[in-house]
């Protein structure tokens, strides 16, 4: 999936059968823990020099959860999305699934630190096949470091926190948003706030693809969606307070996804623009 930086505001089109649309992408779960949203790097301490001893994995409501067990203490880890390596080498270790969330403990090890046996076979590749957690696999054990990689679905959110008694690092990563798909027109937003794009993107999830509208206004101007009269074609148009509408930026659409085939833009003589996207009839594939 291709990204851009973070904007202001973000607005989210995802095509399947039908629509779906949101101001946001986040979506409650009522569990022990919500969802995670967050995605950027995450960094603590750790309690002690960590002999890594197991490590497991389970489904939750929205979200799938990996704990790695530890004798000695909890290290110090980072955790963040980028490409899993050998350590010393620095060969790129492929990882299943559309993600890679990396994971480097220290100070840590993966064998017993008076006799050099070891305490976990990091050679061994786990596929849990869960929602979001395909693979997890290792780069190394080497002087006080030990790496791990996520394979993930997508790129989502996490979380990363330690428990005590035993010790144990868990790492939670989000499912993707679920929200009902359907083919009723949408209004959101007013017409008093400023049309400003800042760019649009595309991207292919599993089940649905995604347009993506990045706004430098903090809430929308008014957005009607809906499909034009008996065609398969999605029409996006933006109303605001100024005119004409303001579109900045890089427009990367990817053009013949499995639902959203491409995207046209049409410029009105009052200054409003409004996008059309053509998804596909037949329904999108993960």
């Amino acid at each position: 999936m291709w990204t851009a930086p973070l904007r202001v505001g973000v607005l989210a089109l995802t095509a399947m059968v039908g629509l779906a649309l949101t101001a946001t992408t986040a979506s409650a779960i009522s569990t022990d823990l919500p969802a995670p949203t967050q995605t950027g790097p995450v960094t603590a301490t750790g309690t002690g020099y960590g002999q890594l001893v197991n490590v497991r994995t389970g489904r939750h409501p929205g979200y799938d959860r990996v704990v790695f067990d530890f004798t000695g203490g909890t290290p110090g880890y980072r955790v963040e999305y980028g490409t899993l390596t050998e350590q010393a080498r620095g060969t790129p270790v492929p990882l299943a699934g559309r993600a890679a969330l990396v994971i480097v403990f220290n100070p840590a090890a993966a064998h017993d630190l008076n006799t050099g046996a070891p305490t976990y076979d990091i050679s061994q590749t786990l596929n849990p096949s869960l929602p979001t957690l395909r693979q997890i696999r290792f780069g190394g054990d080497f002087e006080g470091y030990v790496a791990a990689g996520l394979g993930l679905a997508d790129r989502v959110g996490f979380r990363v926190f330690q428990l005590h008694s035993p010790d144990r690092v868990v790492i939670d990563v989000a499912h993707q948003p679920t929200q009902p798909f359907g083919t009723d027109t949408v209004w959101l937003g007013n017409a008093g706030h400023n049309t400003i794009v800042n760019g649009v993107r595309s991207g292919q999830h599993p089940g649905y693809d995604r347009l993506v509208f990045d706004l430098a206004t903090a809430e929308p101007s008014l957005v009607f969606v809906g499909y034009r009269q008996n065609t398969s074609t999605i029409v996006v148009g933006f109303s605001g307070r100024n005119v004409p509408a303001v579109v900045n930026g890089s427009r990367q659409v990817h053009v013949g996804l499995p639902a959203l085939r491409g995207l046209s833009w049409s410029v009105y003589a009052n200054g409003r623009r409004a996008p059309s996207s053509a998804p596909h009839s037949g329904t999108g594939s993960g």
